[in-house]
């Protein structure tokens, strides 16, 4: 391990702050959740059209795995940089240009093995961009104002996915590899500009308290993981993060859902599925900006972060028993609306429970873990459900995975409610 660790000197106006995080989060959602709702199944198609279900699942596999262990490695490395540019500065920029070269590696090359590759190398570089980007609300935030920060670069997820669909569309008549270089130049460009927008001093190199000594064991693993005795909010706040996002991953399964629920054809199947995204998009990006504001002008989290985990579970229940699809896009609003509010309010309270300011990116890192996580796991398990009791005890499950989340942020304390002077 490194012997240094760092402090940020410089905070960037409010406003400035969350254009750059919001710009270059923007970059990053599309370069990595295009691909995945379409780009990547083109290139199969191009390349061996008769194993392209195979091809996919191994890629998204590999790239799943491989994304959750750069969302840390990622997080520690920031952490732990020193150059004048910005210990997270330098990895927005760096992470973005190395991550941007191998999509456009993917869109030039011709065999499915190079694509998985590089669709790893891909995604392991946009996660260090990404772990630095989390990484600015502890690091410049103030207490106060987290709320509406997270509110804010929460609406800029759907709004990047509805825009960078958009884009393809309009390049509906161009190659594929075209099209990766297009996604690959707009992360780069919104990279660049969140770093002129953000600001940061050349960080202080401090000792480590340990450096030169023999650690223990769990001195060793504490450096890992935070000690669950000594900061136990945290481990609770990874627990809810994982819960909630387990019950939104059944939103993978939209396709199947519709097409096994209510025997949609595949004919018509994708403008049904694109039309659930768009209500759910809608639930989501406002309900981000008001419970993120909401959360900041009541100097509480808590109650909103349950709550929204109960909205959760509400909006999967009706989806499991909908007697139609248009109920079904009743549930699917209600499920946006929760995990919007949601993730802007916990965005917040993740960072006030940081056990240590100079390991902020590492330690969001864990939470991004804990977010991509149950996309990784979830599909081993959901044929065995949806074959024994169909889609309403996958979801039923799954909804009490979201109440559960309810539950695991009783042990966290609450924000105080006096104003910061």
């Amino acid at each position: 391990m490194n012997q240094v660790n760092t402090e940020i000197q410089k905070r960037t106006p409010f406003g400035r702050l969350v254009s750059g995080i919001v710009l270059g989060q923007f970059g990053y959602i599309m370069a990595t959740i295009v691909p995945l709702v379409i780009l990547l199944t083109f290139k199969f198609l191009e390349i061996d059209p008769q194993n392209v279900t195979a091809d996919f699942s191994m890629a998204t596999g590999a790239g799943a795995l491989v994304g959750i262990i750069a969302a840390y490695i990622g997080g520690v490395v920031s952490d732990r940089t020193t150059v004048a540019f910005g210990r997270r500065r330098t990895w927005i920029l760096l992470g973005t240009v190395l991550a941007a070269v191998a999509m456009v590696g993917i869109g030039k090359t011709s065999t499915v093995g190079m694509v998985i590759v590089l669709w790893c190398v891909a995604l392991t570089f946009y996660a260090f961009s990404f772990a630095a980007l989390s990484a600015l609300v502890p690091d410049q935030v103030e207490e106060a104002k987290r709320g509406t920060a997270s509110g804010i670069v929460g609406l800029c997820n759907p709004i990047a996915i509805l825009v960078g669909m958009g884009v393809m569309t309009a390049l509906n008549n161009q190659p594929v590899d075209f099209k990766f270089t297009v996604l690959a130049v707009i992360s780069v460009i919104c990279a660049v500009v969140s770093c002129i927008l953000v600001k940061e001093e050349k960080p202080i190199a401090v000792k480590e308290e340990n450096f030169g000594k023999t650690l223990t064991f769990g001195e060793w693993l504490g450096r890992i993981y935070p000690n669950p005795r000594k900061y136990p909010a945290f481990s609770w706040g990874v627990l809810t993060r994982f819960l909630v996002c387990l019950a939104f991953a059944t939103q993978v399964f939209g396709a199947l859902y519709f097409m096994q629920k209510f025997n949609v054809s595949p004919a018509d199947v994708t403008g049904i599925a694109a039309l659930n995204a768009l209500v759910q998009t809608v639930g989501l990006g406002v309900s981000s900006i008001v419970g993120g504001m909401l959360s900041d002008k009541f100097r509480k989290q808590k109650p909103f972060v349950s709550i929204a985990a109960i909205v959760v579970a509400i909006g999967i229940v009706i989806m499991a028993f909908a007697p139609s699809i248009p109920v079904a896009f009743i549930g699917t609003a209600v499920l946006g609306i929760g995990y919007g509010a949601y993730i802007a309010v916990d965005m917040a309270l993740i960072s006030r429970i940081l056990p240590n300011p100079k390991d902020a990116a590492k330690d969001f890192g864990i939470m991004n873990v804990a977010s991509q996580l149950p996309q990784s796991i979830l599909p081993v398990f959901a044929p065995l459900l949806i074959g024994a009791g169909g889609f309403p005890l996958f979801f039923g499950l799954l909804a009490i995975a979201g109440l559960l989340s309810a539950v695991a942020v009783a042990p966290i304390p609450e924000v105080s409610s006096a104003p910061e002077k």
